[in-house]
């Protein structure tokens, strides 16, 4: 899409609305990241992922954590973390398929890479060549997992309190824009 016009009618269409506003060449590239997005596959077909599966994708999800090291807020837990994925897989429309593809990449890749470098090169926002379903593992996979790693207490990583709309829920004090500190009333 190339014109401002295409590209806020087709996110307006998306939000059930629709707006008119200049897009400055950041909102654009991000205004098209969404207006693009990759189609999740079979959304309707669900399923129940191996408690070893979970396992990989739990440890895949902390994978953050542990680069970033930012673990002492955190209110993720396998236990959280479990739940969620039986909640995307057992119901339409279920992220199953999409697993199950993450699943597949994480898997080449280990074997080819090792597990460490595995994981850094599904972290890695440009991986030159990327692998077959590249970016519906990493829209549907590693973005979901970091918004629910985030968004699980881990603001406060950062010495935060919330990010607005967020979970934490909006502040809008013009001072403290955009975020509220620990200690911030």
């Amino acid at each position: 899409m190339d014109t401002d016009r295409e590209l806020t009618k087709a996110l307006g269409e998306r939000a059930g609305h629709s707006f008119g506003l200049t897009l400055t060449p950041f909102l654009r590239e991000q205004a098209n990241r969404l207006a693009d997005k990759p189609a999740l596959p079979s959304p309707d077909l669900v399923g129940s992922l191996s408690k070893t599966e979970i396992a990989t994708l739990y440890g895949i999800a902390l994978y953050p954590a542990k680069k970033w090291n930012v673990t002492g807020h955190s209110a993720f837990d396998q236990a959280e973390f479990t739940s969620f994925v039986n909640y995307k897989t057992r119901q339409t429309p279920s992220y199953f398929t999409a697993y199950k593809q993450f699943l597949a990449l994480f898997a080449a890749l280990e074997q080819k890479l090792g597990s460490d470098k595995a994981m850094d090169y599904l972290y890695t926002p440009d991986p030159g060549t990327p692998p077959a379903n590249w970016e519906t593992v990493r829209y549907w996979g590693i973005q979901e997992f970091l918004i629910l790693f985030v968004t699980s207490g881990n603001f406060r990583s950062f010495g935060w309190v919330n990010f607005p709309g967020w979970m934490g829920g909006p502040y809008n004090n013009p001072d403290k824009l955009p975020y509220r500190g620990i200690d911030d009333e």
